[in-house]
């Protein structure tokens, strides 16, 4: 079927339903701190990658300059564009002004796996080391979007990093060795910090660019917003590839039949505004227990923070 159509089907999707005159109460109860934090550890298992490179998780720096390609129609692409920079807006990063070299691109397409391919075969600089399970993911027959960043190691401060497994892997201090903060290693990465702390890996790693797939064909008939909003948030955190169900109200259960989110939840914005909160010269766990501790205090205030 042509783009043009699908993304029409995907606009009218959009829609919102006719309201009536009658008054509506919405009843919800409202959660415990220890249920925030089971739920956010949920969910923080369901969006982050498991295997997080450099053994840190990343997030983007600086502004982002997002792009929409393969929408021939303005108006349906700068929906699009507004969606994405709402969730920018969350994070507390800031929209790029117009004219800018996209670092966050977009591309809706009806043969994913053909724009995927042809990537890899013109443009593999635009695409993460080779990863075995991603590549296989990006390959997927299935996925309605899929997505890869392309990750830089930093200093805390910004600073460059270089590769220096030797010292990493031999260093030690205070009788714990640096692996149980540092990956060690072939891929190991060295910067010109230091200091004394056992929590502090001199470390960050930062998405220098980003890039999502839309399969027309397989994302027909969900909300373009909730798409967008989909989108959005697997960019901006960056999300494993899939991400698993997450247990509560979500956006990223757009697409398993279970619900029709309408866009971003609580709890997805609870995520974005944590993860743009931890410490980024941290430790994955660390990083992981500063993330819900975030979490379950946006959602329970009550929760004490950790």
């Amino acid at each position: 079927m042509p783009l043009l159509p699908l993304l029409g089907l995907l606009l009218a999707a959009a829609q919102p339903a006719p309201q009536s005159d009658a008054a509506i109460t919405v009843e919800a109860s409202r959660i415990t701190p220890e249920q925030a934090r089971i739920a956010s550890t949920a969910y923080a298992r369901a969006g982050l990658p498991p295997n997080p490179n450099y053994g840190q998780y990343a997030r983007w720096q600086g502004s982002i300059c997002a792009s929409v390609r393969g929408i021939p129609d303005p108006a349906v692409a700068g929906l699009v564009l507004a969606r994405i920079k709402a969730a920018v807006a969350e994070t507390g990063l800031k929209t790029a002004e117009s004219g800018c070299k996209p670092n966050l691109t977009v591309a809706f397409t009806d043969d994913a796996r053909g724009l995927v391919s042809l990537v890899k075969a013109k443009r593999r600089s635009a695409l993460p080391r080779f990863d075995p399970v991603l590549f296989s993911q990006l390959d997927s027959a299935t996925l309605p979007v899929r997505w890869w960043h392309v990750l830089t190691p930093a200093g805390p401060g910004g600073s460059a990093a270089t590769v220096d497994s030797g010292a990493l892997a031999s260093a030690s201090s205070n009788a714990m060795p640096l692996g149980n903060v540092l990956p060690a290693g072939p891929d190991a990465i060295g910067t010109n910090s230091w200091n004394s702390s056992l929590v502090d890996t001199n470390l960050s790693i930062w998405a220098k660019a980003g890039v999502a797939v839309v399969d027309v064909n397989l994302a027909t008939g969900v909300s373009l917003e909730a798409l967008a909003d989909y989108v959005a948030l697997v960019m901006l955190a960056p999300m494993r590839l899939p991400p698993d169900a997450p247990g509560v109200p979500s956006v990223l259960s757009l697409f398993d039949g279970s619900t029709r989110p309408t866009g971003l939840s609580a709890w997805d914005r609870a995520f974005l505004k944590g993860l743009y909160a931890m410490q980024m010269n941290r430790s994955a766990q660390r990083q992981r227990q500063q993330l819900i501790s975030a979490m379950a205090r946006e959602l329970a205030p009550d929760v004490p923070p950790q």
